[in-house]
Parts: C-alpha cells; structure tokens; sequence
C-alpha cells in the first residue's frame, strides 16, 4: 500500500512538470478570458459529468463566492445540480441535450462555457459546446488525453486546457489545480477595492485596447452619427448579433468638418454624440478619432469584425486590409431605413 502511495505522489509530480511546462500559456489565455468576460458583466455557466460535474460545481461556487480574497460576487452556474432540472431535460428530451438546453435557455452572447471532460468526447458537452458557439460565447474546455473530439470543435476564440495525461484521475487533479489557478486570477483582479467596471466612453486608445484584448469577438463600426436616427440604431443592432462586444469609432468635430459636409457640420459635439451612442443596449463600448479614417484606430484594437453601412464596397472600407490580414471578418450591412442625417437636416431648415 505504501509503495502504491508513493508511486501515485511520484506519478502526480512528474505530472506537474509536464503540466507546467505545456498548460502556464493556455491557462494564462484562459485567465484573461474570463476575467475579461467577468469585467463586462457577463456570467460564467460550467457543465461536466461525474467527477467532472464535481469540478463544474466547485469553480461555479468559487466563483460566486469567493477563493481566498475578499471580492464582489461573480455570476456562474453549474449546469449540474439541479436534480429537477435535470431529470425534465433527460425524460422528455435525452441525457445527450442535457447541458445545452440549459445554455440555450441562459447563455448569451459574451458569456463563458467551462465545458469539463477528461476524454474529450462526452456528448452532452459537445452539445453544449455547439450551443454555445451559437450563442456567440467562449469556450473553456478542460479536456485530457488527446483531446478527443471536443478539440476538433473549438475555435480560435476558445481555449483548451488539454492535461498530458491518458490517467483520468491524474487528469482531474490538474483539472482542479486549474480551477484554483484561474479563481486565484479572478481574485486579484476582483478585490472590492480595485473593481470597477469600465465605462463605455473610453477615449484612451490604448486603455481601449487592453480591455478588449481578452473579449472575443469584436466588431468595430464608425461613423459621425451627428443626429442619430432609426437607419443608425438598425446598422448597431445588426452589427452586435456579429459578435459578442461591439466598438463603435465616432469622427471627431475635426475629423467630421473634413468630411465635407458643411461648415456647420456636426450639429452636435463629439462628446454629446458619443454619449448619445454609449446609451444604446447594444454598444458596449466606444471611442473618438481624429484622423480622417479610424484605420489607426483599427489596427490598435484589433477587432475581429469590422462593419459598415451597405453603401459601402468592401475595399472602399478604412482598415479592411488589416483585419483580413489578422484573420478577421470584413462585411457590411443593408440599409432597412432611408434615414440620413444630412436629408432630416435639410428637411429641418425648410419646414
């Protein structure tokens, strides 16, 4: 028995090493993800079976309780415990679509699936990955072995802590070292003292870089937005249902007078149009710019989408270039509104 012991205590540092070596960068990505995803207000939802529903339950608790340092609550629930839940879902519809009916029903956009399986290929968590991804939100999969299938279905904008292990008990001993690591970032990050959600106007490029570095996806779209209409309020609207966090770029007074569009042009300051955009639901974050094109712009906040009106060509469309180069999505969308600022002005001085 006490060779037995000391092999597994062996067996569990030599893991360790390995571990440290091969998961330190995922599980830093997975840190930044969710905390980043906490710091906007999204909620964390958590899903496993067996000892892996253990695991979910445990970091959902963590989480909205606290680890070791005093903080806020934070949002997550573990898709697992409720036994009257659970058994609706199996009986009337299979154990296979247990986990994603419950993300249909409280996922949305931005929020974060902690999806646990030590083989990779449990198909209730497949299935509630495949949810999730449809919902717009990231995915952190705890997995082991080769990964299994789950590997094969995330994306660039998931993360995969995969442990190096065929053991399914060494596995989820790194599983929950893992667990305690991302809770002891989200600690710091969180005490009741240094929290504060950002606001939406962010004027400091850079700061608006760093917090939309760990959001995924980003969808950027500018304009001056002068006197905001319905033909506005439709393009930002389509606009989000791209991605999970949506940046919108607005001409500064400078920049708008060189449009060409009249002397006394933008009727309203940078300041009050920012405003006026930062109060719809759908913004979750903006800027101004002084520069004829937000082109610089783009290129320090890296969004993974970039939108325009349906005036547009594609390659007419100020840092279209570098978001394809960086892997990101160029589109534009269809007017449903014949609304334009310049037509209700000159409609204004002529009644």
């Amino acid at each position: 028995m006490d060779t037995i012991i000391k092999h597994g205590l062996e067996k569990w540092i030599q893991l360790g090493e390995e571990v440290s070596n091969q998961l330190s960068e995922p599980l830093q990505h997975a840190a930044t993800v969710l905390n980043a995803a906490l710091i906007m207000g999204k909620k964390v939802l958590s899903c496993g079976n067996g000892g892996s529903a253990g695991d979910a339950q445990h970091i959902a608790s963590e989480l909205v309780n606290r680890f070791e340092t005093e903080r806020m609550a934070l949002p997550a629930i573990s898709l697992v415990p409720d036994s009257s839940v659970v058994t609706a879902i199996a009986n009337d519809y299979g154990y296979e679509v247990l986990f994603s009916r419950q993300v249909e029903a409280l996922g949305q956009m931005g929020d974060v699936l902690l999806a646990f399986s030590t083989s990779g290929n449990s198909l209730n968590v497949m299935r509630a990955i495949e949810e999730a991804h449809h919902r717009n939100m990231r995915v952190i999969a705890f997995t082991g072995k080769d990964g299994g299938k789950i590997a094969k279905m995330l994306g660039n904008q998931d993360v995969e802590i995969r442990v190096p292990s065929n053991e399914t008990a060494r596995i989820q001993e790194m599983h929950l070292f893992s667990i305690h690591s991302l809770c002891k970032y989200v600690d710091l990050h969180f005490t009741e003292q240094q929290f504060q959600k950002p606001e939406k106007i962010q004027l400091d490029h850079a700061r608006l870089a760093a917090l939309t570095a760990g959001l995924k996806p980003v969808v950027f779209t500018n304009g001056v937005f002068d006197i905001l209409h319905r033909g506005h309020i439709h393009i930002l609207q389509e606009a989000k249902k791209l991605g999970a966090y949506l940046v919108v770029g607005i001409n500064s007074d400078a920049s708008a007078r060189r449009l060409g569009k009249g002397s006394d042009r933008p009727i309203n300051g940078e300041n009050d149009r920012a405003a006026l955009i930062a109060a719809l639901e759908c913004v979750d974050f903006v800027t101004i710019f002084n520069e004829d094109t937000p082109a610089e712009l783009i290129s320090t906040i890296k969004p993974d989408v970039l939108v325009k009106g349906g005036d547009y060509q594609l390659d007419q469309i100020a840092g279209a270039d570098f978001v394809k180069q960086h892997g990101g999505i160029v589109t534009t969308i269809a007017f449903e509104h014949d609304r334009s600022t310049t037509q209700l002005i000159t409609k204004i001085r002529n009644s």
